[in-house]
């Protein structure tokens, strides 16, 4: 689980933030080089509606704006979290909608052609947890938009945030998400932590699965 409840993952995140400066994390990314590099080369167009669930204190949206996206959301537990992307970015923070809440529990009228994940969805270590977050994908997704999921690899660490964490490759991502999306591409990735250390990161980008 990400942790006991939505208090009580919304209380671990936040204790996490406040205790430190989001460059100190061990998830920080300067230029968050794989996913920009996903979300052009997926051909989603910069008038699309995108959301970064899990962004945080992500510098994926401003590089979004700063590619010509004009309709970008960030979805977080984290208000600290958010408080410091907003000033990092100072007014343009302006032009991002910022919303805080459960990605299990996440609901909205409007839907996006691209959701981004890198780094929330292998929190989700129980199956509950995994059908809930897959209930919000369905939700929100355009029925014509992309998901692209950023997880550890099956080499990559087995715990992050004193949580345990799940590792994916591709069979093994493609069973969970299964009948509802299925993978168009794959691409492994090394981050390397502000301290120093390496992580073995998979991505993943889905469509819906077309009816026969």
């Amino acid at each position: 689980m990400i942790a006991p409840g939505e208090d009580g993952a919304r209380s671990h995140w936040e204790s996490i933030y406040n205790a430190s400066s989001c460059e100190r994390l061990s998830w920080y990314q300067e230029n968050p080089e794989d996913s920009l590099r996903l979300i052009q080369e997926s051909g989603v167009l910069p008038d699309a509606a995108v959301i970064d669930a899990g962004g945080g204190a992500s510098s994926l949206a401003s590089c979004l704006l700063t590619l010509g996206f004009q309709d970008v959301s960030v979805l977080d537990f984290s208000e600290e979290a958010m408080a410091q992307a907003r000033k990092r970015m100072d007014t343009r923070a302006e032009q991002v909608s910022w919303i805080r809440g459960d990605i299990r529990s996440f609901r909205t009228d409007r839907s996006f052609m691209l959701w981004h994940d890198r780094a929330v969805f292998h929190f989700m270590a129980g199956e509950e947890d995994r059908r809930r977050y897959l209930d919000t994908l369905d939700a929100c997704l355009d029925p014509d938009g992309l998901a692209i999921i950023g997880t550890f690899a099956l080499t990559g660490p087995s715990k992050c945030s004193r949580l345990n964490v799940e590792q994916y490759d591709a069979e093994r991502i493609a069973g969970v998400f299964a009948p509802r999306f299925e993978i168009l591409s794959t691409m492994g990735s090394t981050h390397h932590t502000p301290s120093g250390a390496s992580q073995d990161f998979m991505f993943f980008t889905f469509r819906r699965k077309r009816k026969s």
